[in-house]
């Protein structure tokens, strides 16, 4: 599940067919890139969309004092890319390696070639694409009734998958969630409180993902 606007990431690849998801990501070309480095950068023109295989990728804008505001951080087995790509506008988002991180490419030749093995496929991938979106704006909607405690754990969970820690900063934490370094800090306290969270210098760890997700009304 992401917690990412529709320009920001999704499960595009994840939710397609088993057998056509790996015909697909075969078909890309893997990348490696270092913690800090740009991906993509907004107003570039569309050439590819990418897949997360492992690490964290920061997705925002960069304001002109320089400064990333966060739209959301993007973990294994989301995308990232793919409505700027496939509608042919420029980017829309700035993309940077939150950690040291393995991504595969798929462009024009790759997409293309796995229509053509299978007529099936452009229709499949369509409407996989636009439940994807439907999904993602039925989340922003529902996060728009959450407390900031409820958006926090809604961040956390995102964030963590199934690991038990999340490694990233308040901060980022208050730009994704949306709010205040202060409210943010109230709520994770709130969470701490209860015993659902641990927080450490750069990491969170998840005490008790059962009450995250109760909170969040799961």
């Amino acid at each position: 599940m992401s917690g990412a606007t529709p320009v920001a990431g999704t499960g595009f690849v994840m939710a397609l067919p088993d057998g056509l998801r790996q015909d697909l990501l075969a078909r890309g070309q893997p990348r490696r890139f270092a913690k800090g480095q740009i991906i993509q950068q907004r107003g570039d023109k569309a050439r590819e969309f990418w897949y997360i295989e492992s690490g964290a990728v920061q997705i925002g804008r960069y304001g002109r004092d320089g400064r990333l505001t966060l739209f959301a951080l993007l973990g294994a087995g989301e995308t990232f890319g793919e409505l700027a790509f496939l509608g042919e506008f420029p980017r829309t988002v700035d993309a940077i390696a939150g950690s040291h991180c393995s991504l595969i490419r798929i462009g024009d030749s790759e997409l293309q070639s796995l229509m053509d093995a299978d007529a099936a496929v452009t229709r499949l991938l369509l409407k996989t694409m636009a439940l994807t979106v439907q999904e993602s704006f039925d989340l922003i909607e529902f996060s728009r009734k959450l407390s900031v405690p409820q958006r926090l754990a809604q961040a956390l969970l995102q964030l963590s998958g199934d690991l038990p820690q999340v490694r990233v900063t308040q901060q980022d934490l208050a730009d994704l969630v949306g709010v205040s370094r202060v409210s943010l800090g109230k709520a994770v306290t709130k969470l701490e409180a209860a015993g659902m969270i641990e927080p450490g210098y750069g990491v969170i760890t998840i005490q008790d993902r059962a009450a995250l997700l109760d909170m969040c009304g799961r």
